[in-house]
């Protein structure tokens, strides 16, 4: 491991030199990717499954198996914003974010009993074909509309997350990783199709795992045991397992995670084309059930290491801030750098954790592009021209490029706004909320319209994006600020070198006071999607009822299953006019049933 510069009497780097990649670490990195490429290749050009018709190419004609999709899943979900940013919130503001593995649980039944079973029974590439059925076309293409702009933002954050790992581990800038790392993410998606994105997750995940034992492994025992962390977390006062303060303004506690995030993560798992795309590749229902059960296990398992390495870097910096000392210039970046300085005297650790970083990020940027170009063209482009199998195929792969173009376009207007773990949330939080809100009226009430849906989802999407824009503006000039939890310093070598030092920790954002800030901007970020959600169903009630409500009976298959019995007891049966779905993913397969 090069550190840059001179060694310590006691065998550790001075602390002002940077630790950065050996020849090994650039190895095992671009292995990896190198691999991940060789996939793409393999599929786009070598595999018996061609990838020229847009079944094979988005759905992998409906063929996969279960645990390569559950990984590929779970892959997609953990991000570099997991893997970097939940350990780097840990150790500023505390361990309250462990209740995330409350909201997982609830997730994973919502997606097994309430939206799987509906989506299964209609096979269609873009679940928001969902909304056309149940409403109209205008508020289908608000939802895709809604889910284009998700990706195009949420993405570039994703991706703008482990370069700046990899830049504080090589001291290689940002702007010249990004688009190397990028293309080869292109690449791939572009020739191998969803085969190639399930098996370089798979294959990604992995490593990640792998890197990710390790490091806690190496972590734990050089801080004498698991008793020994948390004894070091609660002396400095991370230890904070329930915080109930019902205070809407503060930036965590017990209820902003486990009821604010719960929202959220139902409409990113639950009712996004990117894993109802995934689940379609499994051909029967008791198989994808199985998938999405090892997704949430999987899913919670890792949160949770990742909020237990927040633990360890305060254990080992739990008397020396590295962002005191210089080492480190942004929080986002310690995890990465505490994986050096950690796993330093064994060559090939530092790269195989880098790669993992990377892989989560590499996992949820080619599930992006490949899920909203199948969203696009099953939206927009099929129902207004005729293509055939292999020009279809075409004009997706086009359109995968392109995205990721935007993408790797936008990561240079990203590293210019606030911490990673927010970001991420606070841009999911404006849109997940109001497609939550829709699929919501849509699956459990057969009396909601179109209008109401419609117009509850403009409503919520302006509040929502005024709410976020503005606390960004907020955050970025400096008005809103959330103090963190205490950080020592006196046990770093340059403490008190000119004797005036009469503290011997600080706080970010000391005494600092948000009163100024407009209250509505003050809202806790996790809070957004309820927020969105909630909005929604509340204007599409109003709005439905004022207009005469649902004019045609629903079909029950457009229903929940929790909700059918209710309605078969109320006389909801088809009759003249319902809809029958059939089985096919294409549209015109839906038909009428005769009295």
């Amino acid at each position: 491991m090069d550190t840059g510069g001179a060694v310590g009497e006691d065998g550790t780097a001075a602390p002002e030199q940077r630790l950065l990649f050996s020849a090994v670490d650039y190895v095992i990195f671009f292995s990896m990717l190198g691999l991940s490429a060789l996939i793409g290749v393999y599929y786009g050009f070598f595999a018996k499954q061609k990838q020229n018709n847009t079944a094979e190419y988005l759905l992998g004609s409906k063929q996969m198996k279960v645990f390569p999709v559950a990984m590929s899943l779970t892959a997609t979900h953990i991000s570099a914003i997991t893997m970097l940013g939940v350990p780097a919130e840990m150790y500023k503001y505390g361990i309250q974010y462990w209740a995330c593995s409350i909201s997982g649980l609830i997730v994973t039944i919502f997606m097994v009993y309430v939206f799987l079973p509906v989506f299964h029974e209609l096979q269609t590439v873009s679940c928001y074909s969902y909304i056309e059925l149940r409403f109209d076309k205008r508020t289908r293409t608000l939802a895709s509309g809604l889910f284009m702009f998700y990706c195009l933002l949420n993405t570039p954050v994703i991706i703008y997350a482990p370069a700046i790992a990899f830049s504080q581990v090589t001291g290689i800038n940002v702007h010249i990783i990004t688009p190397m790392i990028c293309c080869i993410c292109i690449f791939y998606t572009t020739f191998g199709g969803i085969r190639a994105v399930i098996w370089t997750d798979t294959l990604q995940f992995g490593a990640m795992l792998c890197a990710l034992f390790v490091v806690m492994t190496l972590g734990t025992l050089q801080l004498g045991g698991v008793i020994n962390v948390f004894r070091l977390a609660e002396a400095g006062g991370r230890l904070i397992w329930f915080n109930m303060d019902p205070d809407p303004y503060l930036r965590t506690s017990f209820w902003l995670v486990s009821v604010g995030l719960t929202s959220m993560w139902i409409s990113n798992i639950g009712v996004t084309p990117e894993c109802v795309q995934r689940f379609l590749t499994i051909p029967d229902m008791s198989s994808a059930k199985k998938a999405v059960w090892i997704f949430g296990v999987g899913h919670i398992l890792v949160k949770l290491f990742s909020v237990y390495n927040g633990l360890l870097i305060f254990g080992k910096y739990h008397d020396c801030d590295p962002i005191h000392e210089g080492t480190v210039q942004k929080y986002d970046q310690i995890f990465a750098y505490y994986v050096l300085d950690v796993a330093r005297h064994i060559p090939g650790l530092p790269g195989l954790f880098v790669v993992g970083i990377f892989s989560a990020a590499l996992s949820s940027m080619s599930t992006s592009m490949n899920t909203l170009s199948g969203t696009l063209f099953d939206d927009f482009i099929r129902p207004r021209f005729a293509l055939k199998d292999k020009t279809a195929s075409t004009v997706v792969k086009c359109m995968v490029m392109t995205i990721g173009v935007i993408c790797l376009l936008l990561v240079f207007v990203v590293e210019q706004l606030g911490s990673i773990f927010s970001l991420a949330i606070s841009v999911s939080g404006v849109t997940s909320g109001t497609m939550l809100g829709i699929f919501f009226l849509g699956m459990f009430s057969p009396h909601i319209n179109g209008r109401g849906a419609f117009w509850g989802a403009i409503v919520s999407l302006i509040s929502l994006s005024v709410i976020a824009v503005g606390a960004q503006l907020e955050i970025l000039g400096g008005q809103l600020k959330y103090e963190s939890l205490p950080f020592r310093y006196d046990g770093c070598s340059s403490f008190n070198a000119t004797g005036e030092e009469i503290s011997t920790f600080y706080r970010d954002a000391a005494g600092h006071d948000n009163s100024e800030v407009p209250w509505v901007f003050r809202i806790g970020f996790m809070y957004y999607s309820l927020l969105g959600t909630i909005i929604v169903i509340a204007v599409g009630i109003v709005v439905s009822f004022a207009t005469g409500g649902q004019k045609e009976r629903v079909a029950l298959n457009l229903l929940t299953p929790w909700v059918r019995p209710l309605y078969r007891s109320l006389d909801y049966t088809p009759e003249k006019g319902d809809y029958k779905l059939t089985r096919s993913c294409e549209m015109t397969d839906i038909e009428k049933i005769p009295k």
